[in-house]
């Protein structure tokens, strides 16, 4: 990760907004594919095609469906009976996929403490959202002062409706805002909207992000 030459060791900002996967928390599509399978007696690679390849996660994540259908639909595609089916278990088992990438739990904390205001933009489903917050690491997710997630608003990054929302919740001028994620996509139109904006992944990369930016975030 290469940071923009232009990064001012001193540069001010009073917003930071991370990313869910992959800043804050790793996760790994493939293990929720294998969760669902060992329970239910299926292919992985069914799994997958079920879930992602037709498109129904992204329309999860953005908010176009409800958890309802998602689930019916989930069990059509792999040829389930639904009333054979616990929704609330299937879904678990395809969002038990998270890990916390705990030197960012701990920026995090960094980041507030200097009396910055921080926020998760995040394309996510409830499902996950849900799952994230039963974990026992989760307690940092509880400081944050803004949660623009992709289920809630109806779009996903890269829509410029999400940032929108993001810009409306913190409240500053869209120079002084910071944004961490992990997508090139997802870091162009932030920049083209004024922000500050980083490709990069949870931990040492994104340390050295912030640390740039005038946050001490390390020991």
């Amino acid at each position: 990760m290469e940071l923009n030459n232009e990064v001012d060791q001193k540069s001010d900002i009073d917003f930071v907004y991370f990313d869910l996967g992959n800043i804050l928390y790793s996760f790994d599509p493939r293990k929720a594919c294998q969760n669902v399978a060992q329970r239910y007696g299926v292919d992985a690679s069914a799994v997958n095609s079920a879930v992602y390849e037709t498109g129904l996660q992204a329309d999860f994540e953005s908010g176009q469906i409800r958890q309802e259908f998602f689930v019916q639909q989930v069990c059509l595609n792999l040829g389930f009976s639904e009333k054979n089916v616990v929704s609330e278990d299937l879904l678990d088992c395809l969002s038990d996929m998270f890990s916390p990438i705990r030197s960012m739990l701990v920026a995090v904390e960094h980041v507030r403490a200097s009396g910055c205001s921080i926020g998760v933009l995040s394309n996510t489903c409830r499902s996950h959202w849900d799952w994230i917050n039963r974990i026992a690491t989760c307690e940092t997710l509880k400081v944050f002062d803004a949660y623009i997630l992709s289920f809630e608003v109806g779009v996903m990054k890269p829509n410029a409706a999400i940032y929108d929302a993001a810009e409306q919740a913190a409240e500053v001028p869209v120079e002084r805002i910071l944004f961490l994620d992990d997508r090139q996509e997802n870091i162009d139109m932030a920049v083209s909207r004024g922000w500050q904006a980083h490709r990069c992944i949870g931990g040492e990369d994104a340390e050295t992000v912030l640390e740039a930016f005038g946050f001490r975030v390390t020991q």
